[in-house]
């Protein structure tokens, strides 16, 4: 799952948000995606979207399931983290595309939502922006802590 509009649609400055990456899925007998069972690469990361009146357009959250064009005995493509930190800064610069290209993948299927932001989701993206920085920066942690606490009232 990603987001390729971070800061405005079609982002190219910081490309994608990869929000999950998944490996090694398989499909049931009906045909759906054994999803548990895959490896996560990088564990679920909620959309976040700025409220309307700061970004008049939705972002949109695209799901792409791509395969080995072989027989499935391959060896998995990709495996382990992508980074350690897995905080929004390590996840943006992402490119779907380019990694099905780099792994001779083939897209089998996608999907897109659109998802306008709400106050609730703005406050969310101020902590994933927080925690970014406060990775990058451990004299920060106070920060954090701020952005978890119960006590901040918006009004």
């Amino acid at each position: 799952m990603t987001d390729p509009d971070l800061m405005m649609n079609n982002n190219t400055y910081f490309d994608q948000v990869r929000h999950w990456l998944v490996t090694d899925l398989s499909t049931g007998p009906d045909g759906a995606l054994n999803i548990d069972q895959g490896q996560e690469i990088s564990p679920y990361l909620g959309p976040a979207p700025l409220p309307n009146y700061l970004y008049s357009l939705p972002h949109r959250y695209v799901f792409i399931v791509a395969g080995g064009s072989g027989p499935k005995t391959y060896i998995a493509a990709i495996s382990g983290k992508q980074d350690e930190a897995q905080d929004l800064k390590g996840r943006w610069g992402f490119n779907a595309q380019k990694l099905i290209e780099q792994k001779g993948l083939k897209a089998e299927a996608a999907n897109v939502m659109g998802m306008h932001g709400t106050l609730a989701s703005a406050v969310t993206n101020v902590g994933l922006m927080g925690q970014a920085a406060v990775s990058k920066n451990p004299q920060s942690s106070e920060i954090i802590s701020l952005f978890n606490s119960s006590e901040i009232n918006m009004f």
